[in-house]
């Protein structure tokens, strides 16, 4: 159940896991060098509203707005750091390895033995190790979002998967 601050706000029920401000900090650093890399387009910055640099250079502006204020919310509401370790582990749990693991196999096997049938796998495989039940509903879940997919790609864009 949750639980409702002093201010009304609704208190999560669970902690905030450790290392997110080094978290922040790292996506902050990403995405500031992003920003800086897109003004060497053409775009909002330079003036041009339809220039290839307008979208990354409103993206990179609105993360870097957002990370700020994500940062100064966390402040306000006492927000305590963790240790780089409770970082670590928070980043690397076992679902996260799960997932980094069959992405990785994924990438190899999809040209290989092409989209369909790696994505299918790549979707039941990834679904079944995140949680082991019903694997006949994962298989159902999978064909049916490979199935519009495949639809959406080769009818309405004709584009050629791989």
């Amino acid at each position: 159940m949750s639980e409702h601050a002093k201010d009304g706000s609704i208190i999560a029920d669970h902690k905030r896991p450790k290392g997110e401000y080094k978290m922040m900090a790292l996506l902050f650093i990403i995405c500031v060098a992003l920003f800086v890399d897109s003004l060497n387009s053409e775009g909002l910055f330079q003036g041009v509203s339809a220039g290839p640099g307008s979208i990354p250079q409103l993206v990179g502006g609105s993360m870097i707005i957002m990370i700020i204020a994500l940062a100064m919310q966390f402040l306000k509401k006492g927000y305590k750091e963790g240790t780089f370790g409770d970082l670590l582990h928070h980043l690397f749990d076992r679902d996260v390895v799960i997932l980094l693991i069959t992405l990785t196999i994924y990438g190899f096997i999809v040209e290989t033995i092409h989209f369909v049938p790696a994505t299918f796998l790549f979707l039941v495989s990834t679904m079944y190790l995140l949680e082991p039940k019903k694997l006949w509903l994962k298989v159902l879940v999978s064909a049916g979002t490979l199935g519009v997919l495949y639809l959406i790609f080769t009818t309405l864009f004709q584009v050629v998967l791989p």
